[in-house]
C-alpha cells in the first residue's frame, strides 16, 4: 500500500490522515490471525521522525509487576473490528466522506487476547489497536477487572521506558516484527510532502524461507551432504540439529 500526506489522502480516513495522532498499535488487528508478520515501511518521499514500542518488554513488565492484569490480558477474549469502505466496486480508492462514489464495503473482525501465548506460555504475539477496538463480549463479572488491566496496558504502551524514537530519512526502509513491535504516527514537518509505501509478509512465508536458507547453509557447511535437496523431507527440529552439529 501507499500513504501520502495530501489533502486528498486524508479523506480516506483516520489511518491515512497524517495530522491525526495514533496511539501505539500493531497492524492487521482486525484481520483474523493477524496475517501481517514482518512489516516493511519504505520512506519514498520526505524525512520524518517516528517511534516504536517493544511489546515483548512491555508484556514481560506486566507479567512481573502486574500478574493479575497479565492473566486477564492473556486469557480474556476481546474484539477488534471495522467496516472497510475505502474502495469502489471496481477497486479504486475512494474517500470515506465522498457521497458521490459507491463503496464496496466488507467486514473485518478478530476476537483474541491482547497478548497471545504459545504452547510454552511465552509471548507469541501482541494484537493492539485502540482505534479499532470493538464492543467486547465480556461477562459482567470480568468487565471492570479487564478494563482496568486494559487501561494499564494502553498507558504503558505510551510509557517512555518502552518507546524508541528515531529519525526516518527519505529513501530508507524500516522493517519490524508486527507481532512484537507496536508503532505510532510519524511526525511530519508541516511544509513537507510525504509518501510512504508499505507491505507485509505472513509468518508462513518467513518461516519457510528461513528453512530453505538453512538447508542451503547446511549444504555448504557439510560437504558430506552432496545434495541439500533431500533436506526438504525432514522436519524442522531434525534440520536444526543437523545445522548445529559439529
Amino acid at each position: 500500500g501507499v500513504m501520502r500526506k495530501t489533502a486528498e489522502s486524508a479523506k480516506q480516513g483516520a489511518d491515512y490522515d497524517m495530522s491525526n495522532p495514533l496511539s501505539m498499535h500493531t497492524d492487521h488487528s482486525v484481520y483474523h490471525g493477524t496475517p501481517g508478520f514482518i512489516q516493511f515501511l519504505y520512506q519514498a518521499e520526505g524525512s520524518v521522525s517516528s517511534k516504536v514500542c517493544d511489546g515483548l518488554a512491555l508484556s514481560e513488565y506486566v507479567k512481573e509487576h502486574h500478574p493479575d492484569a497479565y492473566k486477564l490480558l492473556t486469557e480474556v477474549q476481546m474484539t477488534h473490528s471495522s467496516r472497510n469502505t475505502l474502495y469502489t466496486p471496481e477497486g479504486a480508492p475512494r474517500s470515506v466522506y465522498d457521497k458521490s462514489t459507491e463503496p464496496s464495503p466488507f467486514e473485518l473482525v478478530h476476537t483474541h487476547p491482547i497478548i497471545e501465548l504459545n504452547a510454552k506460555g511465552q509471548m507469541e504475539k501482541v494484537v493492539q489497536s485502540e482505534t479499532k477496538r470493538g464492543v467486547c463480549a465480556l461477562s459482567y463479572d470480568t468487565y471492570e477487572e479487564w478494563m482496568a488491566a486494559y487501561s494499564l496496558w494502553t498507558q504503558l504502551c505510551e510509557d517512555p521506558r518502552f518507546i524508541k524514537h528515531f529519525d526516518w530519512p527519505e529513501g530508507s526502509c524500516v522493517v519490524t516484527n508486527n507481532y512484537r513491535t507496536l508503532h505510532g504516527r510519524a511526525t511530519v514537518p508541516p511544509e513537507m510532502s510525504r509518501t510512504m509505501a508499505f507491505g507485509y509478509v505472513n509468518k508462513t512465508i518467513v518461516e519457510n524461507r528461513y528453512r530453505y536458507l538453512k538447508q542451503l547453509q547446511t549444504g555448504k557447511d557439510k560437504p558430506e551432504i552432496d545434495d541439500h535437496r533431500w533436506l526438504t523431507r525432514i522436519p524442522n527440529q531434525v534440520l536444526a540439529k543437523i545445522v548445529d552439529s559439529e
